[in-house]
């Protein structure tokens, strides 16, 4: 297993155990075993990599981690360019730090990083497994069905339930985001829409 992935594993792990509203979410599985992940780039990880945006004392270490990280991660990015477009695809990613397809295995919590440049709208979409984002670094604007819109920066949190539609904007800086999921549907993919 690379050391900057295992690196990346212990800080998140090290969050999660700190921070009252991620531990109540998801227990941290301290025992997830490495998995075989083979590195598969995106675009955009030059540009997180000299990502400025505002983090605290507390979230620094795991966005330095996630930078160190990002050339050896299984990056992702779930939507297709007729859905979202060119330009957000070159300036999104996600990967799984831990879950069932993750670097680290784990069937009983699904963790990963998330990140979207600057100007960016995220279209609405569900999923069936519950979520909370904890925001790293910079800030996004988040739209959940039943919730007022909130501009969240760090160490902030976003609950969605289960098949909640929600949706998401960045304005002048990217957000670096803690995303944890539990409950059914761990292992499936959000889909575009209300329903």
């Amino acid at each position: 297993m690379n050391a900057a992935l295992e690196t990346l594993k212990t800080a998140a792990g090290d969050l999660v155990r700190e921070v009252p509203a991620l531990r109540d979410f998801a227990e941290w599985p301290e025992a997830a075993p490495p998995r075989p992940c083979e590195p598969l780039a995106i675009p955009g990880i030059a540009l997180l990599q000299a990502m400025s945006a505002r983090t605290s004392t507390r979230t620094a270490p795991v966005v330095r981690a996630v930078k160190a990280a990002a050339p050896h991660a299984h990056w992702q990015q779930t939507y297709t360019e007729a859905e979202v477009g060119r330009d957000f695809l070159n300036r999104y990613g996600w990967f799984e730090i831990v879950g069932p397809g993750g670097h680290f295995g784990s069937h009983a919590t699904r963790a990963y990083l998330a990140w979207w440049g600057a100007g960016l709208h995220y279209p609405v979409h569900l999923h069936e497994a519950e979520e909370l984002y904890y925001i790293l670094a910079g800030a996004a604007e988040f739209h959940t069905e039943g919730q007022p819109s909130a501009v969240i920066g760090p160490e902030g949190t976003r609950h969605h339930a289960p098949l909640q539609p929600h949706a998401m904007d960045t304005h002048d800086e990217p957000v670096l985001a803690l995303v944890l999921w539990r409950g059914p549907g761990l292992a499936g993919a959000p889909r575009m829409g209300t329903s």
